[in-house]
Formats: structure tokens, sequence, C-alpha cells
């Protein structure tokens, strides 16, 4: 009796790790979305917005062989990566990406946005901007206070369809400006990336 319990125990066992292992909850990372990111950033010092898409024209045959990306973009796509999304590399698709003049602007429109995604096989599109400034430094100190905001949306490519959505803040302290600019975009863009991945998961049944 003791023997056909054990067995009984063994079969169910193995029943559960099948059922699981087929269960559509649990997906490996090749069935997970794959991302693209179009983030704009504009660090301390910099005037104007930087931004990948920018690079790209109809009438320049430019053929990126590799992009610098922004800070908050990157931590953007290292999260993600960690949480075992496809992440579209954009340096190994720049041919696959035509962007017209219309389209070159910081503030990129939804419709535009999500051709590009369709160009490179993307199944979501996070477009969004993030800005670094100097905060109070208290007098006589060299360690200045820096804030970061990023903000962005998360779009399904085939249907428009607005899986997520939010806003972000970080802060640091530092010697540096550029390091301390920095750091602030990696913190607001941690906080954002896991409010995002919380959502566009809920949203696609992960």
């Amino acid at each position: 009796m003791q023997k056909l319990k054990k067995i009984s125990v063994k079969n169910f066992t193995a029943f559960l790790l099948i059922l699981l292992l087929l269960s559509p909850g649990i997906a490996s990372s090749e069935e997970r979305p794959s991302v693209m990111f179009m983030i704009a950033e504009q660090q301390i010092g910099q005037e104007i917005f930087i931004y990948w898409w920018g690079l790209f024209n109809r009438e320049i045959d430019f053929k990126a062989q590799s992009f610098d990306m922004a800070v908050g973009e990157t931590i953007l796509k290292e999260e993600f990566l960690n949480e075992g999304f496809n992440v579209v590399d954009i340096s190994n698709v720049s041919e696959k990406i035509t962007v017209s003049k219309a389209y070159n602007i910081v503030d990129i429109t939804k419709n535009a946005a999500i051709e590009i995604g369709k160009d490179v096989g993307a199944d979501v599109v996070i477009k969004g901007k993030v800005i670094a400034k100097r905060g109070p430094t208290n007098k006589g100190s060299n360690v200045g206070t820096y804030m970061a905001d990023i903000t962005a949306t998360a779009f399904q490519v085939k249907d428009g369809l607005v899986l997520g959505s939010g806003r972000a803040n970080g802060v640091s302290r530092h010697i540096s400006e550029v390091t301390g600019g920095s750091q602030a975009i990696e913190k607001a863009s941690q906080k954002l990336a896991g409010k995002m991945i919380e959502q566009i998961n809920r949203k696609i049944g992960q």
C-alpha cells in the first residue's frame, strides 16, 4: 500500500510539472513580445533632446554601425531584458528603418512610432522623454543635487492598443554634474520600468 502511495505521489508530481511547463501563463523569453524603445533624452548641459530616430532620413542613405544609447533608454532595455522580454537592437536593424522628415522630431506621433516598429518587427513600441536638471545646492558644498523626470507610453504594434504608461522621477547627489544627472536618470528609469513591465504583463496575460 505504501509502495502504491509513493508511485501515485511521483506520478502526480510529474503531472504537475508537465502542466506548469505547458501552461500559457509561463512563457519563455522566445514567446515574450519584442520591444522597441524610442526615448528622447536631455542631459544636464544639453540644450536639445537627443534621440536615435533623428539619425534617420529617407533623403539620406545612413546605415548605422552602432549607437551610443542614452542613459534612460539603456536602463529601460536592461530592466526589460532582465524580465525576459526581447529587446530590439537598433544597430542590428538600421537598414530596415526609414524616417520621413515629418517624423524626424522629438515628439514623434504614435502612428509614426508604430510604423517604425512594424519595419523592425517589434511587437511593442515604448516611446517617451527623459530630462535631467540641477537641483538646489548648499552654499560652500561641491556636491550638487540632480533630478530627472521620465514619461513613457507603450503601444501594441498590431493594433495601437495602449499597454501601459507612466512617469517617474529620480534624485541623486554628486560632485560631477554629468554623473549626477546620469544617476538621477538611471533611478527614474528603473522606477518607470518596474511600473510598465507590470502593466504590460497584465495586458498581454503573462
